[in-house]
């Protein structure tokens, strides 16, 4: 039998895990992830037949994972939380669950709801419903003005310039101080907060009426400065977003605040990457440093965090990248060179890969993204012009 683990927490992973491999009755075949994004996706591509799913960190984003898991009508679906209660039981059973494991797990009941697995038969003549294939790309520095919102804009339309018309979307989720609808010159009818009022009967079809088409074929779910959200913003809500554009587009790249906060927690449960954005200078190195210690804390391993050095030049007393690697104690998935070009493309409100697809920061960013989906680089581009090379030249790159 294929079993699925999903949960934030290590030692619910470790526990069931343990208790599936003690289980002497049949063979068990076995997956874990820390992240509902993940799990959704793993649980189509492993075809697994039972899923335990650990609403503990975050309970309304976990119910609206818990019911597309369940939808799957040969699969047994397995809801568990810390701290139980009637409610919160009664909700995973409307949204599919079949059985309930308390915490801390205990073995017996592990092998029963196993057992109930093994018993559970296939309809004849009924089809799984098609892999969701989408994937969420997070964002992130705690330190501002490393270029964070400008990579995840520049990655955005690479992406749609890519795989075409409709397929990628984008949110602004830095509901402090959001700069995407200028950075990519939208003037949006409809907004994030749009969407938020409306997250409870949020589907496919609605959000992409709410979202700013952009020149590359991309969709924006822009949030406004002007009218920002009031307090009762809340985790669920933007993970409600977050999943529905999971299940309707090929890849979702979310923009984020540059603060560790809970709601970014909240969104980082839900991404398949998330991309760590930092420079090779001292006080950013030092943020991104704390910003692992507590990603690694909270479950986040090497899978999923890639690190960025943005903004490099080999330039006499610059960090250069192997210390990079050495002081945060993580591997540097890409190197994002220095480029006058990308402020010149941010101050007309255009994306560098669209304004300047030759210049040496739009290639980068191309191989980065050439990383993300997981094909291989298409080589060179276009040779870059005399004087562009004289300089490149001149700054040492």
């Amino acid at each position: 039998m294929r079993v699925l683990i999903v949960s934030a927490q290590e030692l619910f992973r470790q526990t069931v895990q343990a208790a599936c491999l003690r289980f002497g009755e049949s063979m068990i075949s076995l997956r874990t992830t820390d992240s509902l994004g993940q799990g959704l996706e793993l649980a189509e591509q492993f075809q697994a037949e039972l899923v335990a799913l650990d609403l503990t960190r975050n309970v309304e984003a976990g119910m609206l994972a818990l019911a597309q898991l369940a939808a799957h009508p040969s699969r047994l679906v397995v809801a568990s939380i810390d701290k139980a209660s009637t409610d919160v039981m009664a909700r995973a059973v409307r949204a599919g669950a079949r059985e309930f494991l308390a915490q801390p797990v205990q073995d017996d009941e592990v092998h029963a709801v196993l057992r109930k697995g093994l018993r559970l038969v296939t309809p004849a003549g009924v089809e799984a419903p098609p892999a969701r294939r989408g994937r969420i790309l997070v964002v992130f520095s705690s330190k501002g003005g490393v270029g964070k919102t400008t990579l995840a804009c520049n990655i955005t339309v690479r992406l749609a310039q890519r795989l075409g018309e409709g397929r990628v979307a984008m949110i602004d989720a830095n509901t402090q101080a959001p700069n995407v609808a200028p950075m990519l010159d939208l003037r949006p009818e409809r907004w994030l907060r749009d969407a938020v009022e409306q997250y409870r009967r949020l589907d496919g079809d609605m959000l992409r009426q709410m979202m700013t088409p952009h020149d590359s074929g991309a969709l924006v779910l822009a949030h406004s400065s002007d009218n920002p959200l009031g307090l009762d913003f809340e985790e669920d809500q933007l993970g409600k977003i977050l999943l529905v554009a999971k299940s309707h587009f090929d890849h979702v790249v979310v923009d984020t605040f540059p603060v560790l906060s809970s709601l970014n927690l909240a969104v980082m449960d839900l991404a398949d990457d998330i991309l760590l954005v930092t420079e090779p200078v001292v006080p950013a190195l030092r943020s991104a440093r704390y910003n692992l210690q507590v990603l690694r804390q909270a479950g986040y391993g090497p899978e999923r965090i890639r690190l960025v050095v943005n903004r490099f030049s080999r330039f006499s007393g610059n960090v250069p990248i192997d210390l990079v690697a050495d002081t945060l104690e993580w591997p540097v998935e890409a190197v994002l060179n220095y480029d006058v070009n990308a402020t010149i493309a941010a101050n007309n409100g255009r994306p560098v890969v669209d304004m300047f697809p030759e210049s040496l920061i739009a290639r980068d960013i191309g191989q980065l993204v050439d990383t993300l989906v997981g094909a291989s680089p298409a080589g060179p581009g276009p040779r870059a012009g005399l004087g562009d090379r004289i300089r490149r030249f001149l700054r040492g790159y």
